[in-house]
């Protein structure tokens, strides 16, 4: 299997499980924002959890583009 073709694989798999939990956080962070939780340690949760979900969102971009970046080298000009 040459080095192109697994790199396909990978990307494919990896914008799979980007689509499968991209959105993992959104209903925790859609009901912090309605106000699920209230007090001193909901305003705490609800800034770690939007902290989280933007580090997920750039991992996943992150993921996609070093794989891109390397499979854009692999192929030949």
């Amino acid at each position: 299997m040459d080095e192109k073709f697994r790199l396909q694989l990978l990307l494919t798999r990896i914008q799979t499980l980007s689509d499968q939990h991209r959105h993992v956080l959104t209903g925790p962070r859609r009901a912090m924002d309605d106000h699920a939780w209230v007090g001193p340690s909901a305003t705490g949760f609800a800034g770690r959890l939007a902290g989280a979900d933007r580090d997920l969102q750039a991992q996943l971009g992150q993921a996609r583009a070093l794989v891109e970046a390397r499979l854009h080298r692999a192929t030949p000009i």
